[in-house]
Parts: C-alpha cells; structure tokens; sequence
C-alpha cells in the first residue's frame, strides 16, 4: 500500500505501508466523523469527529500497535443521557503482547477535567491497573441532577485506582469537596459551604466527612459508608446528625430540630430510614386564604406528528418494574412543647411525640400533640381550646386537626370544631340547644339572635365568617406578633370590656415567662418553670403588690 486514501463524511483515512508475515503500517485519520461507528452500534449515537495516527509493526501473529487520536465534539448516547455537553478527549497509547498501556485526557465544560491512564490485559484473567486523578465540576452534571429536581453548585476533586480484573474491577481513592451548595427544589432546601471526603478501599465507599449549613439555619454533618462491590446492593451504614437544623417548607410548616437520622440496608431494594429527632421548636401555619380551585384541563393533540407522539409516550409514567427500592421508616420524633398552630384566628401551642413506621409509599403514623395552651378568636369573641384538641398525622405526614372550643351565651353551651388537614381545615359550630350555623355564630359573637342584629352586625359577621373560611387575610396581628419577637401575643377583653394585652416568650426549652397589661395599667409577671417528669413550677407577680405560686403535676396516661 502507498498513500491509500479514503475520503468518508468530510474526513479521511490515509494508510501506507507494508503487510504480510511482517507489519509495517501506518495510518492517519483527519475529522473522521466519529456517527459512523453508528453503522455498527445503532443505540451508540456517537457524534464529533476524530483525528490522529496508528502504527503498526511486528508479526502479524503478535503485532505491535502504536496510537494517538483526537476526539473533539465526543458523545455518545450514554455521555448525553447523563446531561454531559460534548467532551474533548485526547488518548495516546499502546497494544502489545494482549496488553493495552493508555494514557488519557478529558476536558468539558465549566472546569471539567481528568487525567490518567494505565494498562488493561485483554486476555488471561484481563487484569487492570488505572489510575485517574482530576476535577469534577458539578455543572457538568446539570442535567442528571436536574431530573432529581437537584441543583448543585461547586466540583469535586478525584483522585481514584481501578485494580483488579474486567470481571471484579476493584476501585480505590479518594473524592472530596469543599465549599459546594446543593438546592433541593422539591423540599425548598438550601445547603451551603457542603465539604465532603469519600474513600473508596475496593469493597466499600467511607464518608469519613460530610458537613453542611442550612440556609434556613443550623447545620447537619455525617458519617458512614456504603458498599461498592458488583451485585451487593450497595449496603449502607449511614449517620447523618442535625443541629438546630431549620427546615421551612415555604408553605405550611416551619421547624427547628436536633437528632440523628440513619440509612442502613440495601440501597437498591430494602433501605431503612430510622432516627430520633427533637423538634425544638415548629409552627403550623393555617393559610388565611385558600387558592381559587382548579379543575384538570384535558388536552388532546390532534394529527401529532410522529416526532410528538414518541415524545409524548417518553413522558408517560413507567410501568411496574420487575425490582423496585421500598424505603422503609422507624421514626421517633419527640417535642414536648412548642408547636405552635396559628391562622385563622387559631393561636395553640401543643407538645407531644409521633412514631412513624411502616414506608415511605405508605407510613403509619402514630401519636400526636396535644394541646398545652391555646385560643381561637373570632372577632373580639375568645375561646380557650380544650386538653382533649390534638393534632395528628395522615399518611402523607400532613398535619390533621382536631381541635375543640367551647363558651357559653346566656343558656346556650356553643361548641367550635377545627378539624382536617391544616391546609384546608373546616371549622364547624354546634350548640346545645340545637341552633342554626349562622344562629350559633350570632350568639357567639353578640350574643344574641339574627333577627336582632343590626346591617353593622351582619356585616361584621359576615366578615367573620369569611375569616374562617379562608376568604381572606389577617396578617396585622401575626405581623405584630413577629415584629415583637414574642411565641404568644394575645389581645382580648375582660368581663367590663376593657382590652387586655399579655405576651409570652419561652426564655429557654424550660422556661416560659407572661407578661400581662390591663386597662387598669395593672401589670402581671407570670414564669412558667419545667423542671421534669410532668412537674412544673409556676409564679406571678403583679404591679399592685399581689403575688402567687404553686406547682403543678401533669401526668398523661
């Protein structure tokens, strides 16, 4: 052969030389477009165009194969299903005697990357011996993150070994990072100032760091590890530790917790999440006003092109698969005061513990809080919530209320329930003597029947009403509630008519303090002290001289 060209999809192949017993070939290759391997492995989808040269020497029994090549623009169906932009790979290397010898550049978008390279028998047991050393931005995963509703900010630093065989591969080394953030979109959470080292000894991966910030406040770090070895499931043995971590959902709840949570078993089949948590402090809030309601829009696409339709079938949930991971839970979560539910015109305070069980498809949730302090205010009218309310769970951990006020008008008993989700609680009214809805409210509020009620009355109750519907919004008081940095902020008025402010504030995890103002200007001093086991120890003092204290014993049963 002498200067034989081939001329294929804007590129070429040159090859000169001698063969027979003895080899003697060389080869160069200029923007071969790299879609033609395609002919051969259709679900490769190879794109860019490779360039370089390939000698070939030595006996055509065992030759000897000397190579450099230029990849530019490369990817494949499995570089772009992980979200990866096209990567520029450069490789020079060696065949001889059933062994490869290869060393290799990879570079990519955003900073991405890797050096290395090694030998790699391809006969015999085919024994490797790699080593891999690089920088990993976390950009260049945008696009598989993404899908788990994931943003990630920062790279990782890879320093790795791959021994052992094709068959057994044996991975070694170390990943760590510094600095990065992670969002979780779907959980509205924000970590900062994420550092990491994972240590890879062949058979398991160690998490020997792992810390974080919470944007909303605290921070969590961990430990642990997780098997890596072909077949195994990866088992994990993980510990992850929450302090003063503040999760805030954006709509519903807001919470402060300490505690540890684990992952152990099987990732691919059987985890199980179990862990201890105190909730420190957490508010419920129920929304003052109720989105306007939505009804499914069905749209059908008509003479779709075929292009649409496959993409439209893409996007249909999968089908029942033949292995499927089941998550399961054995979770104790303790707070023995300090959950505080307000909006419409509810303002409690409830303590107690959950256990969850069962899985994360379907948990049982058992215990509850229940009610240590609290009142519902409809206009001016104030009912105390009875020791019986308590809050639940259902089996997607949204919060149930069950929550009961009474109060008395004239020889009328009036009974106020809340009760439901706290996204859309209902807030129902009976009384004894039976009476109409709108009656009971009537004499709650007035204390008198509708007919009596002047057009400002109605008015006012219907405002009332809509308050307690949902229709609209009350934030001045909850506004002035945080402004003051207070937990419990309480206007009411006493048997003459006469406003009276108190407010209230836990000093620590034990101790509550009141301070109470009358139209009077009398002021009153009360601190509440827990001192444990259902005792608690109680003092008021008052700017006329007028004292009290005792203790109290609470015990559930």
């Amino acid at each position: 052969m002498n200067g034989l060209t081939l001329q294929t999809g804007g590129g070429s192949v040159t090859v000169d030389g001698t063969a027979g017993q003895s080899l003697n070939i060389n080869a160069k290759i200029a923007n071969l477009p790299a879609s033609l391997a395609n002919v051969f492995a259709p679900t490769l989808a190879a794109e860019g165009a490779i360039s370089g040269t390939v000698a070939v020497s030595g006996k055509a029994t065992s030759p000897t194969v000397v190579f450099q090549t230029n990849w530019t623009g490369a990817a494949t169906s499995q570089t772009k299903s992980a979200g990866l932009a096209p990567l520029g790979i450069k490789a020079d290397g060696k065949f001889a005697d059933n062994v490869v010898t290869i060393n290799t550049n990879l570079t990519g978008q955003s900073g991405l990357a890797l050096n290395g390279g090694g030998t790699v028998a391809i006969a015999g047991n085919k024994a490797m011996a790699l080593k891999f050393s690089g920088n990993l931005p976390f950009d260049a995963l945008a696009g598989q993150l993404a899908a788990q509703a994931l943003v990630v900010t920062g790279a990782a630093k890879i320093d790795m070994q791959i021994g052992g065989t094709t068959a057994a591969p044996a991975i070694s080394g170390t990943i760590t990072t510094d600095g990065a953030k992670l969002v979780d979109v779907r959980r509205n959470l924000t970590l900062n100032g994420l550092a990491a080292t994972v240590t890879l000894d062949g058979k398991q991966a160690v998490i020997s760091r792992l810390s974080g910030n919470l944007a909303s406040g605290g921070s969590i770090s961990g430990s642990g590890t997780v098997g890596i070895t072909p077949d195994s499931g990866f088992p994990a043995d993980i510990q992850v530790k929450f302090n003063n971590a503040t999760y805030v959902d954006g709509t519903l709840v807001a919470a402060t917790v300490n505690g540890t949570l684990g992952v152990k078993g099987p990732l691919m089949t059987a985890p199980m999440l179990t862990g201890n948590l105190r909730i420190n402090k957490a508010s419920i809030t129920v929304p003052e006003k109720l989105p306007a309601s939505l009804s499914e829009i069905n749209i059908k696409h008509k003479n779709a092109p075929a292009a649409v339709t496959a993409q439209f079938k893409d996007q249909q949930p999968e089908g029942p698969r033949s292995k499927s991971t089941t998550l399961g839970i054995d979770l104790q979560l303790d707070a023995p005061s300090q959950i505080f539910v307000r909006g419409r015109g509810i303002d409690a305070e409830l303590g107690g513990s959950i256990t969850v069980r069962g899985t994360a498809a379907q948990p049982i949730v058992s215990g509850g809080f229940t009610m240590r302090r609290g009142r519902l205010t409809i206009l001016s009218r104030r009912l105390d919530f009875t020791d019986t309310s308590k809050i639940t769970f259902g089996g997607d951990l949204t919060p149930a209320l069950n929550m009961e006020a009474t109060s008395t008008a004239g020889s009328t008993t009036i009974t106020v329930d809340v009760t439901g989700l706290a996204t859309d609680p209902q807030i129902g009214f009976s009384s004894s003597p039976t009476l109409p809805q709108d009656e009971v409210l009537a004499q709650l509020i007035f204390g008198q029947s509708m007919s009596k009620l002047s057009a400002m009355q109605i008015a006012q109750l219907a405002d009332a009403a809509s308050q307690l519907a949902g229709g609209r919004s009350t934030s001045l008081f909850e506004g002035l509630r945080s402004h003051l940095g207070v937990d419990d902020l309480d206007i009411s008025t006493d048997a003459n008519g006469q406003a009276q402010v108190g407010a209230g504030k836990y000093l620590n995890k034990r101790t509550y303090i009141e301070v109470q103002q009358g139209a009077d200007n009398n002021t009153k001093a009360i601190i509440n002290l827990d001192v444990g086991r259902g005792v608690k120890l109680r003092g008021a003092a008052g700017s006329d001289g007028a004292g009290e204290a005792g203790i109290v014993y609470e015990h559930e049963y």
